[in-house]
């Protein structure tokens, strides 16, 4: 599905701790123009407000043709946030599309941030010769998209790409973010290594900066302790491969860089079942943080060519709205 390279669209990454916006044309972010504001505390009034405003200082400089929106949270087809929206307070519930195209007066698409990520790797990142892919948000907890045939998978409730929930055990040892024992999230992510090096060091102010620095020291305990998180990873990496089967697992968010992927491929091909060994990719992203703002953009040029309905999914197959 080809980009319309001489439009320009805008990308916003929206947070609970900073909104960020910037142009996108020619498949990349325009980053020099890229602007930032802390996410108000008021609601979606203050947060709209702000956006419109970072959007107007763009569209004094360029034709903007659409705006996407990479959110955390649910994003059902008409743009509207469903149920909790983690830290972005007043978020829940609102009217995002409706609104933003009212202030603005540009088409606007809103999509889950993990969703955006996947996309954005699948158009115009490391996973562009793949299909279907799957990416695996590896940060302060753990998130997911799948793409496939130009298509994001978002599931009939709009809920498609949360595995960082699925379970590694029935016994309760950890506590997940979500309520629930022995998540993914709670082994494997950040907030995991963290707490499972508190297991092995008495400091207690023990963090993953100063774990990686006992690791490339040659500590053998902290080493010992990234091999426990990748046989986390691998844990979780193989239950996902062995139900979707994508071509490749692409890996993004904050501590992506400290994975060691020769031997994470190494330990999930182990676990996999026969008929896929032979058959394990996982890599890096290229697009880092800006992932989901690229794949925003690249959902927002995709509205002004006709071809959103084409490229998102539900579990009813109903397309998004434009």
């Amino acid at each position: 599905m080809p980009l319309d390279n001489k439009i320009v669209t805008i990308g916003i990454d929206m947070g609970g701790t900073k909104i960020a916006v910037a142009p996108f044309v020619n498949r990349q972010l325009l980053a020099e123009e890229m602007l930032k504001e802390p996410t108000p505390q008021t609601g979606s009034e203050g947060i709209l407000a702000t956006i419109t405003k970072m959007v107007k200082s763009i569209q004094a400089k360029h034709d903007v043709k659409a705006i996407g929106m990479s959110t955390a949270g649910m994003v059902n087809d008409r743009g509207e946030m469903v149920g909790g929206c983690g830290n972005i307070r007043g978020w829940k519930d609102t009217q995002v599309k409706k609104e933003l195209e009212k202030l603005t007066g540009i088409p606007v698409v809103v999509e889950n941030d993990a969703n955006c990520a996947a996309f954005a790797e699948y158009m115009v990142g490391s996973a562009e010769k793949y299909n279907p892919i799957l990416l695996v948000i590896v940060g302060t907890g753990i998130g997911g998209g799948l793409v496939w045939d130009n298509r994001i998978w978002r599931g009939a409730h709009f809920g498609g790409g949360e595995i960082g929930h699925i379970k590694l055990s029935a016994n309760k040892h950890r506590r997940c973010t979500c309520g629930d024992w022995d998540c993914w999230e709670a082994y494997a992510s950040g907030t995991g290594l963290q707490n499972t090096a508190k297991l092995y060091f008495t400091d207690p102010d023990f963090d993953n900066y100063k774990l990686m620095e006992a690791y490339k020291a040659g500590n053998q305990i902290a080493s010992d302790v990234i091999n426990r998180w990748h046989e986390y990873l691998a844990q979780g990496m193989s239950s996902v491969i062995n139900s979707l089967d994508p071509e490749a697992v692409v890996v993004s968010g904050g501590m992506a860089k400290f994975i060691n992927y020769p031997e994470l491929n190494k330990k999930v091909r182990a676990k996999v079942v026969d008929g896929l060994k032979d058959h394990i990719k996982i890599i890096e992203g290229t697009l880092g943080n800006d992932s989901g703002m690229i794949g925003a953009a690249c959902l927002a040029n995709l509205m002004h060519t006709g071809q959103l309905a084409q490229s998102i999914s539900t579990g009813h197959d109903t397309p998004a709205a434009v």
